[in-house]
């Protein structure tokens, strides 16, 4: 039999037996020694390895994982009807307020002064149905003229268009609860409530605590009207070639935003969101101005790292009003009491709240009406819904006691009105041809009662918008 060298040549043998025989990356020879000096040490690669932590049943973490399926991690203005369930969030409706009222006294003729045509009237502005820009702009001056007139000690200074920021674990977003007025503490009216402000966390000690905290919110208001004309369109649609409407991405959208409307308006989500950007301000603070502004510059949402505050139950309210009911128009004073365990479900969103025995990690929010009219006892009905830390000791002492009487009136005396005689005969007629040449006499006038009806320095009828008295008392 022939063997295989007889098949191939010898020098493809060889060939080959080089090819196997050849060394490897394995079999190269160490580099020639160096001195130890020159050689670099070894540096050791840090693995970073990302902890898991599973969240605590009731955690906010866990209530995202349970509803994978359902848009909850978005901004404020996007809240639905489900946030506020799973947060724990409860409205109640109190009884309405509706004293004290003036009585009527017979006999008495009462005239509404400047300061009353002026407060009907941004009352009149408040109740009237528009969700246009110009008119959003004049409901909140008219709500900042209303109660800086009422209570000119408490709510005198306050704060157009703050943006309060919300924060989520080792997270801020930046400007996200919008609201048109926000009233910070009186007790130090000097500080400027642009830089969303707050106390150190050290500054919280145990013992007795201030009712308010220094230049903090306690009052905000907002408009229903221009919230939902928000909602509205919030989602855009671009036009498709030649400026044609995309009709079914437009129904969907409409859709969309349809959704984000309540089903009851008085148990509005963003209501929530803003009674917890404002508790949140009592206690986070920003390092420094610069970082604050670089960080802003970086997008709304960093991650920033803050010393862990010492949470306290903080009282914060909202204002709104009706819309659209000129018959018995009323405010609306939101109050809740956000407790130091709903704040620490934001701090640590992957841990449940430690909670004492009866106490709940929701957030209870009451609200009340009062009646718009009469302007005589607004403040006195305002007061009971307020509170005594915006209206003060003095208006509670006496609960029928109506103040503000000598400013928002002018008491007169009916004037009393005699029928004239139409037919009561002249008995010094002078010849008529004596009457017409008279007339045409031009003689100068001899006292100021002569003067015509066009001088300055006649008397004026009084043209001012006449009041309706049952707006008044």
């Amino acid at each position: 039999m022939l063997t295989i060298e007889s098949l191939f040549g010898s020098n493809l043998l060889g060939q080959l037996r080089a090819i196997v025989h050849m060394p490897t990356a394995r079999d190269k020879p160490d580099p020639p020694a160096r001195d130890d000096k020159m050689r670099p040490a070894p540096t050791k690669r840090r693995v970073c390895r990302r902890r898991i932590t599973q969240p605590d049943v009731g955690s906010l973490y866990d209530i995202l994982h349970d509803h994978a399926g359902t848009t909850l991690y978005v901004v404020p203005i996007c809240w639905t009807d489900r946030h506020a369930d799973l947060l724990g969030a409860r409205f109640s409706k109190r009884a309405a307020v509706i004293t004290p009222v003036p009585e009527l006294v017979p006999g008495l003729w009462l005239e509404p002064s400047k300061m009353a045509q002026t407060l009907t009237s941004e009352l009149h502005t408040l109740v009237r149905e528009d969700a246009t820009p110009a008119r959003a702009f004049c409901k909140n001056r008219a709500m900042k003229h209303i109660l800086s007139t009422l209570f000119p000690a408490t709510l005198s200074r306050p704060k157009t268009g703050a943006e309060l920021n919300l924060y989520f674990g080792h997270r801020v977003f930046r400007k996200v609860v919008r609201i048109p007025c926000v009233w910070k503490s009186p007790s130090s009216t000097d500080l400027s409530f642009d830089s969303c402000p707050t106390l150190p966390a050290t500054s919280f000690m145990q013992g007795s605590k201030p009712a308010r905290d220094a230049g903090m919110p306690m009052l905000a208001y907002i408009n229903k009207a221009q919230l939902a004309a928000i909602r509205k369109n919030l989602y855009g649609v671009l036009r498709g070639p030649e400026n044609n409407t995309n009709e079914p991405v437009a129904r969907l959208q409409r859709l969309r935003s349809k959704l984000l409307m309540p089903k009851d308006a008085e148990h509005d989500p963003y209501i929530v969101a803003m009674l917890l950007a404002m508790a949140q301000a009592h206690f986070y603070h920003e390092s420094s101005s610069r970082s604050s502004s670089q960080s802003s510059s970086q997008g709304s949402r960093k991650s920033v790292r803050i010393a862990p505050p010492s949470f306290r139950d903080i009282k914060v309210q909202v204002i709104t009003h009706d819309e659209g009911n000129d018959s018995s128009p009323n405010f609306a004073v939101y109050t809740a009491t956000v407790t130091a365990a709903f704040l620490d479900r934001f701090l640590s969103p992957h841990k449940a709240p430690k909670l004492q025995p009866g106490e709940d990690s929701g957030m209870d929010i009451s609200y009340t009406p009062v009646s718009f009219w009469p302007i005589l006892g607004l403040k006195e009905r305002l007061s009971k819904a307020l509170g005594r830390e915006i209206a003060g000791d003095a208006v509670f002492d006496d609960p029928e006691h109506i103040g503000l009487w000598d400013p928002l009136l002018e008491p007169q005396p009916r004037p009393v009105y005699q029928p004239l005689n139409l037919k009561r005969r002249r008995t010094d007629r002078e010849p008529l041809s004596q009457v017409l040449n008279s007339s045409f006499d031009e003689e100068p006038p001899t006292s100021s009662d002569d003067r015509p009806v066009l001088s300055p320095a006649a008397k004026r009828r009084r043209t001012t918008r006449t009041i309706n008295t049952l707006e008044v008392c």
